[in-house]
């Protein structure tokens, strides 16, 4: 069971069904998947503020509410 976060781990997207069923649709090997995503991570700054947090402040000043509509 995952503990509650916004992420996925990079091994737990490889084990995805959806995202499994997405790249066999588009013909993406395993592989060429689990290097994308170490290559992105290594390059990635890390997050400052919470994914949440930035959700709700755009939604604020837009006026609407700030629970997202997904996950």
């Amino acid at each position: 069971m995952r503990k509650t976060r916004d992420d996925l781990t990079i091994s737990e997207a490889l084990r995805d069904p959806l995202i499994a069923m997405v790249m066999r649709a588009d013909g993406v090997k395993l592989e060429d998947l689990k290097q994308l995503l170490e290559t992105a991570a290594g390059k990635r700054e890390p997050r400052s503020t919470p994914v949440s947090n930035i959700i709700g402040a755009i939604a604020s000043r837009a006026n609407l509410p700030a629970m997202p509509c997904f996950g």
